[in-house]
């Protein structure tokens, strides 16, 4: 398990994600106790992306720790859907809101530890019958607003330890309205929380 992105850095949103993949991996009995303190203590050391991988090499679910780099998933054309770019929201230690009548992509990329992204979707305009969410956050809240008629898929969302989804809105008006669709990671007691109207 090693990249071409070994040597780029590593941050919080990488480190919580990886304590809680060992987390797991103890609690299921996959790691013994001073196992697990002695990698701890490794990935609250790790600079690196390699240092990451290091540790976290033979645990099943480690390439969820590290989605691909910026350069690597550069490195060949990206086809958005539609021909748009993603819309992409940085909530690290802040506060990002989007509501009223505004525009959305087909796809929206959340990232950031300590902070909030508040989506409103109720007055939206989706340019897409489709709507990706794709979600890096740790020890943040994503707070996400339907219309009456749109449905929300949560499965392809991977949860750290103390992480969670809370669905609010309950059924759609309608079985053939706009689809939202989250994805990625959530790490270090982040949650999701769904509400309609």
């Amino acid at each position: 398990m090693t990249g071409s992105d070994d040597a780029m850095r590593v941050g919080t949103p990488e480190r919580e994600r990886a304590l809680d993949l060992l987390t797991d991996a103890a609690s299921e009995g996959y790691l013994e106790l001073g196992e697990h303190q002695e990698r701890t203590e490794r990935v609250l050391a790790a600079r690196t992306r390699g240092d990451l991988r290091a540790v976290l090499a033979d645990l099943e679910g480690s390439e969820r720790v590290l989605p691909p780099a910026p350069a690597a998933r550069d490195a060949a054309p990206v086809a958005h859907p539609g021909g748009v770019p993603p819309l992409e929201l940085s909530i690290h230690w802040t506060t990002v809101r989007r509501g009223g009548a505004w525009e959305v992509p087909p796809r929206l990329v959340v990232t950031g530890s300590m902070g909030t992204a508040d989506l409103d979707l109720t007055l939206a305009t989706l340019t897409r019958p489709l709507v990706e969410i794709d979600l890096q956050v740790s020890a943040s809240t994503v707070k996400l607003r339907l219309g009456a008629d749109h449905t929300a898929d949560v499965e392809g969302l991977a949860l750290g330890g103390w992480c969670s989804v809370k669905d609010k809105a309950g059924p759609p008006t309608s079985a053939v309205g706009p689809r939202v669709v989250l994805r990625g990671s959530l790490a270090g007691w982040s949650s999701v929380v769904l509400r309609r109207g």
